[in-house]
């Protein structure tokens, strides 16, 4: 759930975030080409993999999208080292990481998904989660940023 709130603060300034200017200008310092379309890709991409995992809605896509986001989370701060109050990837690394368990283990009995029919769990859709969250963050991490940075 706290990927929503993570998304309408860098989309909508929710909970005292920066709003989509100033998390452009944040995606811009950080080597994106584009802030504003950086920020608003982000953004939707918190809210809506926020709402898959919340509801349990086609929970492997929404984990893979989660982990994505995260991937292009922990580059920034690569430099900062692991620990996150040092500015570090921790806290990337431990979103993305519960992602990639919940599209192993599934979303339960209360989700969308078991109530469809069309819950997916095991190693496959785990493996498959982390690869695809992997390689679309890493594409985005190489396609819309400045070599420079």
């Amino acid at each position: 759930g706290l990927t929503i709130g993570f998304g309408g603060r860098k989309l909508f300034g929710w909970f005292g975030g920066g709003g989509r200017e100033r998390t452009a200008e944040n995606f811009e310092s950080f080597g994106y080409r584009d802030g504003r379309a950086m920020a608003t890709l982000a953004g939707a991409t918190e809210i809506t993999a926020g709402v898959g995992l919340v509801t349990g809605t086609a929970t492997p896509l929404a984990a893979a999208a989660l982990i994505g986001e995260m991937v292009n989370a922990a580059a920034v701060h690569r430099r900062e080292g692991l620990w996150a109050e040092n500015g570090g990837y921790e806290y990337p690394l431990v979103l993305a990481t519960a992602a990639a368990c919940l599209a192993w283990d599934g979303p339960g009995p209360l989700s969308v998904d078991r109530a469809l029919g069309r819950e997916r769990t095991g190693p496959a859709w785990g493996l498959g989660a982390v690869a695809l969250g992997v390689t679309a963050g890493t594409a985005v991490w190489r396609l819309l940023r400045d070599e420079k940075h």
